[in-house]
This record gives C-alpha cells, sequence and structure tokens, in this order.
C-alpha cells in the first residue's frame, strides 16, 4: 500500500504550457507599462493624499480570481518634487507594517532600479510585491494570495509581481516599441519556463529536485535561493502531499 506524507518543497514560479496560455501581457502606452493578468483587468480611478497632503491621482488595474488578488496601481507625482529613492523606500515600509518580511529585493527592470517582497501578513494572505518609480509614477505590483492556501498560489502572484515591464523605443523614451525584457545584475528571485522539448523537462526536473533539497528543514512559506543556469532565482517552500511507501 502506498501513503501520503506532507513533504515540503519549492513552490517556482514554474507554469505549465496549458496554464501560462490563460495568461496575457496587457499594454499601457499612458504612462508607458506593460503587465500580465490572467484575465482584463478592471480599470479603477481614484485619488489619495500624500504624507505633504497633496491630491495625486490614482489608477488601480484590478483582476480577483481562484483566491489571488492581483493588483497594479499608478500613482501620479508629476505634481510634486518626491525622488525615486524615499518614495519607494516609504512604500516598502508602508508594505513591510502588514506583516512577516520574507524577502526583501533590489531589482532593476528596462534600467528602472526597484524593490521586490514578500510579505506574509497578518491575516494568514500572502504577497508579492514589485515597487519602481518611472517618470514621476509610483507603479506597484501586489499579487495577494488570500487564506487559508496562500502558500499553494505563490506561482502565480510571482508571475505577476515579475511581469511589470517600461518598454522603452530605441532612442530611450518610454514606449511600446519592442521594449526590452526585464533585466538584473543582482536578482535573487525570478521565474524558470517549461518548453516542450525533452532537454527543457530534464532542466525543470533537475531544478524541482533541488527546490525539494532547498527547503529540507524549512517553514512552509519560507523562501529559499537557488542557483540555476540562468542565475539564482529564489522560491517558495509549500506543504504538498507526495505517495511514499508503507502503509496509509
Amino acid at each position: 500500500m502506498k501513503g501520503l506524507r506532507g513533504v515540503l518543497f519549492a513552490g517556482l514560479a514554474i507554469a505549465s504550457v496549458a496554464h501560462a496560455q490563460e495568461w496575457k501581457t496587457y499594454t499601457y502606452p499612458d504612462p508607458g507599462f506593460a503587465i500580465q493578468f490572467p484575465v482584463a483587468p478592471n480599470v479603477q480611478t481614484t485619488q489619495l493624499k500624500n504624507a505633504a497632503d497633496v491630491t495625486l491621482p490614482v489608477t488601480r488595474y484590478v483582476v480577483r480570481q481562484d483566491g489571488v488578488q492581483y493588483t497594479l496601481s499608478v500613482v501620479n507625482y508629476s505634481s510634486t518634487n518626491a525622488d525615486a529613492l524615499s518614495t519607494i523606500a516609504e512604500t516598502v515600509r508602508s508594505f513591510s507594517a502588514k506583516g512577516k518580511v520574507k524577502a526583501d529585493t533590489r531589482t532593476r527592470v528596462n534600467g528602472f532600479h526597484g524593490r521586490e517582497l514578500t510579505i506574509a501578513e497578518s491575516d494568514g494572505s500572502r504577497s508579492d510585491i514589485a515597487v519602481f518609480f518611472v517618470d514621476n509614477h509610483l507603479y506597484t505590483a501586489i499579487g495577494q494570495a488570500l487564506p487559508p492556501n496562500a502558500t499553494e498560489r505563490a506561482a502565480d502572484t510571482v508571475r505577476f509581481q515579475q511581469s511589470l515591464q517600461f518598454p522603452r523605443d530605441s532612442s530611450g523614451f518610454l514606449g511600446l516599441f519592442g521594449g526590452r525584457g526585464r533585466t538584473s545584475s543582482n536578482a535573487t528571485s525570478g521565474t524558470l519556463s517549461t518548453g516542450s522539448s525533452s532537454s527543457s523537462a530534464a532542466r525543470v526536473k533537475t531544478a524541482d529536485q533541488r527546490a525539494d533539497a532547498a527547503c529540507v528543514g524549512k517553514s512552509a512559506g519560507d523562501i529559499v535561493r537557488l542557483d540555476t543556469p540562468t542565475g539564482p532565482v529564489s522560491a517558495t517552500c509549500i506543504l504538498t502531499a507526495r505517495p511514499t511507501a508503507g502503509n496509509p
């Protein structure tokens, strides 16, 4: 007889080919960004006041699906003298206060610097967040997996977090003219994609084996670092049931 035992393994951001086809890149020329959603987002406009009591326009792109809320917020700081570093730092502090910070890394997309966070929130949810300040606009991409099984959707929330792009044209101006992809000189998080070839399957199997080993002695929700041929990536340890020999 074969029973089941709970095993911790790293839930890498690896989507099957079928599941990947459900996602689509949505591009917005004004102010100039692109991001992936599983379905077309609902666009909302509102306002907020910053610490200096200045009213700022906000546009939110929102999808809620299968226990996950995907939100891309764009705050227009054009009427202020806000600088990128302090605005990003203030935003990161605000998110960090909501729960336990599991990961906090510096990253770069199309030449723009930002931060990526993973936060286990006090209500049991898990959020993967990207924060950037580009051309006087604050971008926050939040993939929030809701309880009770938040860690099971880590692949989707990380995918959303890391899909934010700021394409440029050849002159260096923002625009959607075949812009370069995500780059990072010190990235500690990333995605692995599958292919149809046997070599791709072998690479994914090897990555899974490394991920399993990395999560030994860890707790569900912990972030581990894996070295891959394309550079270091992070993965989230999650609890799953796997068959094992013996009585049930």
